[in-house]
């Protein structure tokens, strides 16, 4: 028993449940224990833990300040019953489904002191049992397999700080194999189970006496420091001695020893290089085939001849006056280029006409009784594409349609999209995974129209695809600089172009009648009580929740951060119940929430947003409400969302908001660049509030970073195009 030592090891007996949460396996219980008169609290990872249960625990007695002693608890193991009352109090626990008090003492006066070696080892052996239905064997044999495995690998992995949820998801992945997988190949869990890193892994490996060099830890070291330049900063490639020295830091071995396995792996084919390039890239075997194979096609399409376009009457001017515009010459010029090249990019800031060109090109196609599809990356942006124009639009992925039971998209090389034209909008936010599922979709006869703005931040996900497009200058691309939507009083675009050309933007005093309000603030602390005052002053107007205002702010973490606002901004301005609380966050209905990832069976995709309906605690199922359509979340699927009140400028690329709120902070600096400023103030159609200081914004005007991602596509495209800079690689 522990005294004044703070480790305590005993054996206990569960007495009481205070708290246990299903989701992350986190638990408080108090206990009494075995051979004492003594209780004690324990809290921690205890997955599948029951009153009546006994353990043995072993962990960290701590003084709470609230709740005063408590066993941290840094690892147990189960003591199953040794008498045939505790077996029927374990099988009627309430572990397993349709087994109660009854059913379990009929198991327990069949076997005795053996049921649990029957159920281990022998379950068939439940048939001998009178009255024993099929269906309730089949969940005891079932439950029991799966208690034993998710106890053992809780025990396994607790200690090295994996929680419940990241537990059973690695059970879900590898099922009965899980605790083979976990120690005998722990670097598999990084790319297989959602919540396990490098460290984490590292970590299980390196209590199994894995040695510092071994092959299997050296690989799995180059793998993560790709992975983490391509997640964090969306490259695709790392040049080999910075893979080598970051790789070597990571392992804390000697770079030679690491240079050593990056050649193996690339003589396995497990990486690939391209000696034939200065900058000796590193890259996945999928990332170099995606910028590969998205040369050549475009390529192929580029050549191929068109429909009956080369008619030199088209029926543009016609088409202009139809719709009562009087086109700059750009504008005309953008429609002329796009119908008459196979592929062609438009590209412009805000207010140069990008939308009316969209307009021209399909009435246009119309007249000569030609199809055509509109999309973009998000479905913010494609419903903006159809307020503005009146055509339908919709996303990419939905366009190439999701195939649940394959897991790929329904239209690709082998079914084609049917139609004459395809503009997608928007292209700044496509990446290089979905431009290889995109471009795989184009049909023979298709002609591609790309509309975006260069100077906006880059996609999310890793590449640079727009910017490489462009700067490789192998299709027709059309500049547009005029600028359409600037009045007299307006500020929001004239500033988005002082931004782009490196000038701070103009501060006027406050008036009802601007676009564009910049409010200087001397700390965190005063900006996030100014958000909560304008947001309170433009409730009635515009819900909080609603698609018309929308708080940017760049990081997610600190005083001035998105969680933070989130929850300030939910505690104050939605006055409904939780209805469901994970973690950190709690959910209440009507919250605006934001999806994080794309999940193609779900038909929601990163950046959608949606509003909070309910909770089922049956099913124990979130509601959520995309665009009027209901999609459920489990309680292991909460991860992919988050509240929405507050979002990441990154996230808010293709949408537009009546009202935005920008947060630009000191304390934002690590982030802060012209484009992602470019960026946020662009996302306003109606009035941009920028709270900041100056130092914040000289910053950010002051720094650009508009190429700073690894892609190799501008290099593949002229390869492809056979530019004489390049000799054409195999």
């Amino acid at each position: 028993m522990a005294g004044s030592d703070p480790q305590f090891s005993a054996r206990v007996k569960i007495v009481r449940r205070v708290y246990s949460s299903p989701e992350t396996g986190f638990g408080v219980f108090l206990a009494s224990v075995i051979g004492h008169r003594e209780q004690v609290t324990l809290v921690g990872t205890l997955f599948d833990v029951h009153e009546g249960d006994f353990l043995e625990v072993s962990g960290e007695e701590t003084e709470h300040p609230r709740f005063g002693p408590q066993v941290k608890v840094a690892s147990f193991t189960a003591i199953m019953p040794q008498d045939t009352d505790g077996i029927v109090h374990y099988l009627s626990s309430g572990r397993f489904k349709g087994v109660g008090p009854k059913t379990a003492k009929r198991i327990v006066e069949k076997f005795g002191l053996l049921t649990f070696h029957v159920l281990e080892n022998s379950p068939g052996r439940l048939r001998e049992v009178s009255g024993l239905r099929k269906a309730v064997i089949d969940a005891l044999t079932s439950g029991i397999r799966q208690h034993i495995a998710l106890r053992e690998l809780t025990v396994k992995l607790a200690p090295y700080g994996i929680g419940g949820e990241t537990i059973a998801r690695i059970y879900r992945e590898f099922g009965e194999q899980s605790l083979e997988v976990a120690t005998s190949t722990p670097y598999d869990l990084i790319h297989r189970v959602r919540g396990v890193g490098f460290r984490t892994a590292d970590a299980i490996a390196r209590a199994l006496a894995l040695p510092l060099d071994a092959p299997a830890r050296l690989a799995a070291g180059l793998r993560f420091t790709l992975d983490q330049a391509e997640n964090a900063f969306g490259h695709l490639y790392l040049e080999e001695p910075v893979l080598v020295g970051q790789s070597a830091r990571l392992l804390g071995v000697e770079a030679g020893l690491v240079s050593q396995a990056l050649r193996s792996m690339l003589a396995a084919g497990e990486l690939v290089s391209d000696p034939g390039l200065a900058e000796r890239p590193v890259l996945t075997p999928l990332n170099d085939q995606l910028e590969r194979w998205a040369a050549q096609r475009l390529h192929s399409l580029s050549q191929r001849p068109l429909f009956a376009v080369n008619d030199p009457d088209l029926p543009i001017d016609l088409v202009f006056q139809q719709l009562s515009i009087t086109p700059a010459p750009e504008q005309r010029l953008a429609v002329e280029t796009a119908l008459r090249s196979r592929v062609s990019i438009v590209t412009g800031g805000p207010g140069t006409g990008k939308t009316t060109i969209i307009r021209a090109i399909v009435e246009v196609c119309n007249e000569l009784h030609r199809s055509v599809l509109i999309a973009a990356p998000t479905g913010r942006a494609a419903k903006r594409i159809e307020e503005s124009t009146g055509y339908r639009a919709q996303t990419i992925h939905r366009l190439l349609k999701f195939n649940p039971e394959t897991g790929t998209f329904q239209h690709g090389e082998r079914d084609p999209l049917v139609t004459d034209t395809l503009i997608i909008d928007e292209y700044s936010m496509v990446d290089t995974a979905l431009q290889g599922a995109l471009l795989s979709a184009i049909g023979a006869s298709t002609r591609l129209v790309i509309l975006g703005d260069r100077d906006q931040l880059p996609s999310v996900g890793p590449g640079n695809v727009l910017r490489d497009l462009i700067a490789s200058d192998c299709f027709p691309t059309i500049r547009l600089q005029q600028n359409f939507r600037q009045g007299e009083t307006s500020r929001i675009v004239e500033n988005a172009y002082r931004i782009q050309a490196g000038q701070t933007p103009i501060a006027m005093p406050y008036a009802e009648d601007l676009d564009f309000v910049m409010l200087k603030v001397e700390s965190d602390a005063e900006a996030v009580a100014k958000v909560a005052g304008i947001v309170r002053y433009y409730a009635q107007d515009l819900p909080v929740a609603g698609p018309d205002f929308q708080i940017l702010v760049p990081m997610y973490r600190g005083e001035a951060g998105i969680d933070r606002i989130n929850r300030l901004v939910q505690e104050q301005f939605n006055p409904e119940p939780e209805v469901f609380s994970r973690g950190a966050v709690a959910y209440r209905r009507g919250d605006k929430v934001m999806q994080l990832r794309n999940d193609y069976e779900r038909e929601v995709f990163n950046g959608d947003q949606g509003r909070v309906t309910g909770y089922d605690p049956a099913e124990r199922l979130l509601k959520v409400e995309f665009e009027g359509r209901i999609v459920s979340y489990a309680i292991d699927d909460l991860e992919d969302i988050t509240l929405a009140y507050a979002i990441s400028i990154h996230k808010a690329q293709g949408s537009e908001y009546d009202l935005a709120v920008l947060l630009l902070m000191p304390s934002h600096a690590p982030l802060l660049s012209r484009e992602l400023l470019y960026t946020a103030v662009t996302r306003a159609r109606k009035r941009l509030i920028l709270l900041t200081t100056d130092d914040a914004v000289a910053r950010a005007v002051g720094r650009s970073t508009p190429t700073v991602r690894k892609t190799l596509l501008k290099t593949r495209l002229l390869e492809a195009f056979g530019d004489p800079r390049r000799p054409l690689q195999p």
